[in-house]
């Protein structure tokens, strides 16, 4: 392998982290700094996409940063982290192409670009590391950088700036209590293995395990990691956050915390839980199955209710998670293949629908639904848009969300989780009613009342805006009409999953550049 191919895991994480300080340096530039950061997010995604192929083509890569080994910072690429580096790049570079027209310039010219680029290294690094610790350092990046991204101002300006800082601040609140979580969790699990290397942890518990000496408080780690992975993903009774942050940031900072950031919940317990602590899985799978159920339900019947149409995305974003955790929790290799399938067409499906609501709310000047009405005749664009989204987020084919909808279904009716399917396909039926409800409100019938809410707005889309829109929209028909090389990809993934070994041969065995 060419030498220089070997560095694409660091680079993932280190030009965002030299990125976001030169950002800084170029405020004074706004051109420059827009088209270089522009210009980066693009051969990133292309980066990512060339590691998958690599991972998928040789097998697992891992990368020692200062050849300490298992001793130290391990980033790993296998399957499931180089294909979520190539998801969250998709959507952090839509998401960066559709800010350049919609962030409010003094925002976008100050420190709009720089702590992007700082949640791109966070969502890479969680995604690649291979040593527990640097996830929980990675997670703070993570907050920090989406805290001071979700009180940007967009243009036209809907949301009032108290908003923003009432839910930046439960957010904030809410995570920096999962940290503390997650630094006991880490802390404990060091204090009894004397690891922070996954694969060392994995090899280390498995040995305890069948010698009979491990002791039981290792099981209270194991839950403590719930409720850590459980705040990231919004999963109930740690979903409060998510309601209010979600609609009050910026609609493209919306799509990637709903398309991608909640995923780092969904991936942490399929890393964590499936690597580390899978002799402990008879007792967390249960948990987790309630836990999504719940959310589902939780979910659905509080996005029914909602008239802001970013609420109500935000409230069907805790729903779906929830059909996420329900295959992670059957935990076959067929169910996780399923969870996969849905991770993936969900985060398409919502980060374009929350572009499209950004062009929307532009569009009509509120977010509230009922004073909208008729804007398939003034946006069209909007209007086929969003009905693909809802599609696709419902279930219905062509769309991804179907195919999504449909194995996750077959796949816990085959491990005889009858109930569990029931209750789930009975929610599905909500979701339904309120996608299709918010887009009845918004875009058909008579156009709203003029006197009372004025005219809409005359400003078309422009190719930033549109350009992220259509392309997301376009990935939902294509994965719902030809899904079989993202079912082949899931799979693969589900089967490293189940089976870790050539993970942890892969690091423990010091395969490095």
């Amino acid at each position: 392998m060419n030498i220089s191919m070997t560095h694409l895991p660091i680079l993932l994480v280190a030009v965002p982290i030299l990125m976001s300080a030169l950002m800084i340096f170029l405020r004074s530039n706004a051109n420059v700094q827009k088209w270089l950061n522009v210009s980066v997010s693009f051969a990133m995604m292309l980066i990512s996409i060339i590691l998958l192929l690599q991972v998928w083509n040789g097998g697992i890569q891992v990368y020692e940063v200062g050849e300490w080994g298992k001793y130290g910072i391990v980033l790993v690429a296998d399957l499931l982290s180089s294909g979520m580096v190539v998801l969250s790049s998709l959507v952090s570079f839509l998401a960066l192409l559709y800010s350049l027209d919609y962030i409010e310039g003094r925002s976008l010219n100050s420190t709009y670009h720089s702590l992007f680029n700082l949640l791109v290294a966070g969502l890479n690094g969680t995604f690649l590391t291979g040593d527990i610790f640097n996830m929980f350092v990675f997670f703070e990046i993570l907050l920090l950088s989406s805290c001071g991204l979700v009180i940007a101002n967009e243009k036209g300006g809907v949301t009032k700036s108290s908003d923003k800082m009432e839910a930046t601040f439960k957010y904030l609140i809410l995570n920096m209590i999962g940290s503390i979580v997650m630094l006991i969790a880490v802390a404990s699990l060091y204090a009894t293995v004397g690891t922070l290397n996954m694969a060392d942890l994995s090899v280390k518990i498995s040995a305890m395990t069948a010698a009979g000496t491990l002791p039981w408080h290792t099981y209270a780690i194991a839950l403590l990691f719930i409720v850590v992975f459980g705040n990231k993903a919004a999963i109930f009774p740690m979903h409060y956050w998510l309601p209010d942050v979600h609609p009050t940031a910026p609609s493209p900072i919306s799509a990637m915390l709903s398309g991608v950031m909640i995923k780092v919940g969904a991936y942490g317990i399929l890393r964590i839980f499936f690597l580390i602590f899978r002799d402990a899985l008879f007792l967390l799978q249960p948990i987790i199955i309630l836990l999504a159920l719940v959310t589902i339900i939780i979910g659905a019947v509080s996005a029914v209710g909602q008239n802001d149409v970013k609420r109500l995305l935000a409230y069907s974003s805790v729903s779906q998670i929830g059909y996420i955790f329900l295959g992670i929790g059957i935990g076959s290799v067929y169910a996780l293949t399923a969870a996969l399938v849905y991770l993936v067409n969900h985060a398409i499906a919502k980060s374009m629908l929350f572009l499209t609501s950004g062009g929307i709310i532009h569009h009509a000047g509120t977010r509230d639904m009922r004073q909208m009405g008729g804007m398939n005749k003034t946006t069209p664009i909007m209007s086929i848009a969003f009905l693909i989204g809802a599609m696709s987020i419902a279930g219905l084919p062509p769309m991804g969300g179907f195919i999504a909808k449909f194995i996750l279904f077959d796949a816990g009716l085959r491990a005889e989780y009858y109930i569990p399917v029931a209750i789930a396909l009975f929610f599905a039926v909500f979701t339904l009613f309120y996608m299709f409800r918010a887009w009845l409100l918004m875009f058909w019938g008579e156009t709203r009342d003029v006197e009372e809410y004025g005219e809409y707005s005359s400003h078309k889309p422009s190719l930033m805006i549109a350009l992220p829109i259509v392309s997301l929209a376009a990935l939902a028909f294509i994965f719902g009409v030809y899904a079989e090389p993202l079912i082949a990809l899931a799979q693969a993934i589900a089967e490293q999953l189940i089976d870790p070994q050539p993970y942890i041969d892969a690091v423990m065995t010091r395969v490095v550049r």
